[in-house]
Order: C-alpha cells, then sequence, then structure tokens
C-alpha cells in the first residue's frame, strides 16, 4: 500500500524509531532533557506549519511555544509507542486555530521559510523566487481561518484529504469545498497581485 505524503513525513528509519521512541518514554517520566531533545528535533517543523497556518511571524514564534508548553504538560498521556508527529501536528493545528481567532491576521508577512516542492495541481506552482513565495502568503492571508488551515495543510503539507478531515475534524466533503473555494479566492488574488496592484516591492 502506497503512503501518502503526510504519511511519509511522519515515517522514520527503523533505528531513528526506536531512538525517538526511547527518548519520548524519558520525557513522560519528566526527564527535561529529554524534552529539551524532542522540542530541538521538531521545533523547526511545528514552527514553519505555524507560520504557514497564521501567515505572520511573531505569532507564529508564539503559537510554537505554546505547542511545546501544551506538549510538556500532556505528555504524560501520550502513548510512546506511536509516533510523535501526528500528535504534534494535531496540537499545533489546533493552537494556531484558536490563537486565529483571537489575533488578526496581518496581511504584511516577513521573509518566509524555506518552502518545499508543491505538489502538481495547486495554484502555487509556479511560486518560485522569495518575491513570488511572498506573494502565496499574502494571498493566504486573505482567506478565511478554515479555508487557509485546509489548503496549507492539503497544498502545502501534503496530507490527503482524509488526513486535512481528521486533523481539523471536519467532513471531508467539507474539506473538498473549503480547499476549492480557497484555491479560487487564492488563484484571484495572485493574478490582482502579479497584475500591478498589491504587487510586492
Amino acid at each position: 500500500m502506497e503512503l501518502s505524503v503526510g504519511e511519509l513525513w511522519m515515517s522514520r528509519p527503523d533505528g531513528e524509531a526506536e531512538r525517538t521512541a526511547k527518548i519520548i518514554a524519558r520525557a513522560i517520566t519528566g526527564d527535561r532533557a529529554a524534552f529539551e531533545e524532542i522540542v530541538r528535533l521538531h521545533e523547526r517543523r511545528v514552527l514553519t506549519l505555524a507560520y504557514r497556518l497564521l501567515g505572520n511571524g511573531e505569532d507564529a514564534q508564539d503559537a510554537a511555544q505554546d505547542v511545546f508548553l501544551r506538549a510538556f504538560k500532556y505528555l504524560r498521556r501520550f502513548d510512546a509507542s506511536k509516533p510523535l508527529e501526528p500528535w504534534l501536528v494535531r496540537v499545533t493545528v489546533n493552537v494556531c486555530r484558536r490563537l486565529g481567532r483571537k489575533r488578526q491576521r496581518i496581511a504584511a508577512v516577513q521573509d518566509p521559510p524555506v518552502e518545499r516542492e508543491d505538489p502538481a495541481g495547486n495554484p502555487h506552482t509556479q511560486l518560485r523566487t522569495e518575491e513570488q513565495k511572498t506573494v502565496l502568503y499574502r494571498a493566504l492571508a486573505e482567506l478565511g481561518e478554515k479555508e487557509r488551515a485546509a489548503v496549507v495543510l492539503r497544498d502545502i503539507e501534503g496530507f490527503s484529504t482524509a488526513e486535512v478531515a481528521r486533523l481539523l475534524g471536519s467532513a471531508e466533503a467539507t474539506v473538498r469545498s473549503q480547499i476549492s473555494v480557497a484555491r479560487l479566492k487564492m488563484r484571484k488574488a495572485i493574478e490582482r497581485m502579479k497584475g500591478g496592484r498589491d504587487v510586492v516591492s
């Protein structure tokens, strides 16, 4: 059975998975050095996802800090035999959704983090330069919270529609509709920016 992009990202070589499981088991017992190792291993990933969901560097930093505070608080409930990344993704999505409701997202974005190659078929494939990526983030900033979360997880993070639905606690049909609407809005926003209005200088 072929793995989805999300499952591939979450997978680890056997030796590394075993080592990570041991670190998690130590952290669950209250070993602070082990928890700091978890933060070191996953901080970049959590911060990048938070940035994509929130569109603002300062908010992303706040969200990442909250994610690891919650992880430290609730790690004892985590099953150390399971991979940690899916759990951290869910915590990050939930934290960002709460933060997004509390704060108005800022349209002007800072320099975005380095992107992975985008999957084919989404409206971002021709955006390759740093300036173009900034346009992408500005287009994302125009979306509503749910649409933004759906399109970020599906088109940028590479999760399947079913995985996005699980992460957001939504029906697959709802996610498909949100992604469709978000892609259309983003295409229009990108075309407007590239047409001379709101072009990044």
